[in-house]
């Protein structure tokens, strides 16, 4: 990620935040990316805690509106945020109400137009390889998105993953610039300690940030502990 991008993406978050005198959370980059992007709207979504990792289930954390598509998406079990979530990748839909989109989501496209929703564009939240939720952004007109504004897109879904884990974590919001979620390192951790505890790779990386947070350590260093098998993490959370 380029750092310019990465500071004015967190000044935005921040800002949203302070306007609203509110300590800054993953609500805020949804509200900051829908002025910075002039959007509609938009959603945060996770894959479905707790138990295994089911990419194609998902959960509301946070909607700019009611009855958004990233909530018709949850209850459908279907749209553009389901695929982004299941495949990893980017999922551009330019206009809903076209014949394509029906056909790719024959449930979703139609209610979601009914509810003035014509263009969706859905970024996974990445940890390493794996798809941990979606950040849906969408708009009221047909419109395919730029590539500097897919560029941003992707930043404030990482900025909210960041958020997330530091939410569940209880531990205070990293400022931009934070690297260690996006070690490789960091990422084979949560899979040894998803693969010992038998939890969802988020969960795992929640246990590990709480862990360094509760220590006073840096997330990388407990990483690379559980790597070298020189720490273990108890399975109460601890």
């Amino acid at each position: 990620m380029a750092t310019d991008r990465v500071l004015r993406v967190w000044a935005a978050v921040v800002d949203c935040a302070r306007r609203r005198g509110e300590r800054v959370s993953s609500r805020h980059v949804c509200l900051a990316v829908v002025d910075a992007l002039s959007l509609s709207g938009a959603g945060l979504a996770l894959a479905g805690r707790p138990g295994a990792l089911e990419l194609l289930a998902l959960e509301l954390l946070y909607a700019t509106g009611a009855d958004g598509p990233t909530e018709l998406a949850v209850n459908l079990g279907e749209g553009p945020g389901v695929d982004a979530a299941g495949s990893g990748t980017l999922v551009v839909a330019v206009d809903l109400a076209a014949q394509g989109g029906a056909g790719r989501w024959p449930a979703f496209a139609p209610e979601a137009t009914a509810r003035g929703v014509r263009a969706l564009y859905s970024v996974p939240l990445m940890l390493g390889a794996l798809s941990v939720g979606v950040l849906d952004l969408h708009r009221d007109e047909p419109r395919e998105p730029g590539t500097e504004e897919l560029l941003d897109a992707v930043v404030y879904a990482d900025t909210a993953l960041l958020l997330v884990i530091d939410e569940l974590s209880g531990a205070p919001a990293r400022g931009a610039g934070e690297a260690a979620l996006w070690h490789a390192e960091v990422h084979q951790a949560a899979g040894m300690v998803a693969v010992q505890l038998g939890i969802p790779v988020l969960d795992a990386l929640v246990r590990l940030r709480v862990h360094a947070y509760r220590r006073g350590q840096p997330l990388a260093e407990v990483a690379k502990a559980v790597v070298d098998r020189r720490l273990r993490l108890p399975g109460d959370g601890s």
